[in-house]
């Protein structure tokens, strides 16, 4: 094939050349390429072609802050990825990756089409995941939250599988999806309309999120994560907790040690929120709702003493909103925004 390229590229220059040297009025001869000059020419065309083949996976500013600062270069699309973590599932699919293995999740369904085609890892939770089980797919890339990189990320990079870090745990924020989903965009999919739908979202949503800041900036709020009997109460930078801020919402409690604990009954009665907001593992709010119902009417007394579960200023959530899940976070957002409007608004009337 390379053969046959430098014989037609040899062959064109020729006859150019020899076009110029006929509608030349002065008797000159003129010089012909070098078969060395067309061999670099071809080579710099090959050279050129293989580099815009490449992929090239930058870092974020947050993961670099963490020490991943040097990129991961990919020779080619990936064909057989396989995700480790949530968060980029989602941007992955609509941007087109082939992905083999995805890890299964309680907070969001993969849809149809990549559930039928890729594995299903049981990674979340896990300790005693088997990684050989990925080494034995053979990869062409693996994405693994950096909270792994000492153990499975070193195991997969000593049989040469690229693995590409992202940002990992119980809690990743709004912003660092959307950094994740940048890097992902710019990529897989730049010049994509997927890319570019994408990155819109995270604008509208910012412009609503504006919108909506001046509507319950000073309100009050208390976060319950419950597993009835145990309640769990959560600061700013929980999950939910970090949503409601970005409303406008004051958050009640605070914790500089951890984003969640487990509730102080006593303190709790001191918080006095203008709304409660309660979520849990059940798959949908009415599920839940009728958990925690169960459960307050075994200490009503105590629950009722914060006046805004008393008077119903109370919205139960699903299993949804317990974790980061990638980009659903924005269609998160915009429902939670679309729940607590009604929420008032039905009292209102």
């Amino acid at each position: 094939m390379r053969k046959k390229k430098i014989g037609l590229l040899i062959a064109a220059c020729i006859s150019i050349s020899l076009l110029g040297a006929c509608g030349n009025n002065k008797n000159e001869v003129e010089t012909l390429p070098s078969t060395s000059q067309i061999l670099d020419t071809t080579q710099n065309i090959e050279t050129s072609t293989e580099q815009s083949q490449q992929i090239v996976l930058e870092y974020p500013q947050n993961m670099k802050e963490k020490g991943y600062t040097e990129a991961l270069i990919l020779e080619q699309m990936p064909q057989k990825a396989v995700l480790m973590s949530s968060t980029p599932v989602l941007a992955l699919y609509q941007l087109g990756v082939p992905m083999i293995a995805v890890p299964k999740s309680t907070v969001v369904t993969w849809p149809e089409d990549l559930a039928a085609k890729a594995e299903e890892l049981n990674v979340v939770m896990n300790s005693n995941f088997d990684i050989e089980t990925v080494v034995a797919m053979e990869p062409d890339l693996v994405i693994l939250g950096y909270t792994n990189a000492d153990t499975y990320g070193k195991i997969l990079e000593e049989v040469n599988i690229p693995v590409y870090y992202v940002d990992a745990g119980h809690t990743v924020s709004y912003e660092s999806i959307k950094q994740q989903t940048e890097v992902l965009v710019k990529a897989f999919g730049a010049d994509s309309q997927a890319g570019k739908d994408m990155m819109q979202a995270f604008t509208d949503l910012e412009a609503r999120l504006e919108e909506t800041k001046q509507k319950y900036q000073g309100k009050t709020v208390m976060v319950l994560q419950s597993a009835p009997p145990s309640h769990y109460i959560q600061t700013k930078d929980g999950t939910l907790g970090s949503m409601l801020n970005m409303l406008g919402f004051t958050n009640v409690y605070e914790n500089s040690a951890s984003s969640m604990a487990e509730i102080d009954m006593e303190v709790a009665l001191s918080y006095n929120p203008d709304l409660v907001l309660c979520v849990g593992a059940s798959k949908t709010a009415e599920e839940h709702k009728k958990l925690m119902e169960e459960d307050f009417a075994n200490n009503l007394a105590y629950w009722n003493s914060i006046s805004a579960i008393e008077r119903g200023d109370i919205i139960y959530l699903p299993n949804s909103y317990i974790s980061s899940a990638g980009i659903n976070i924005i269609d998160n957002i915009n429902q939670l925004i679309e729940i607590i409007d009604k929420h008032y608004e039905s009292n209102e009337e």
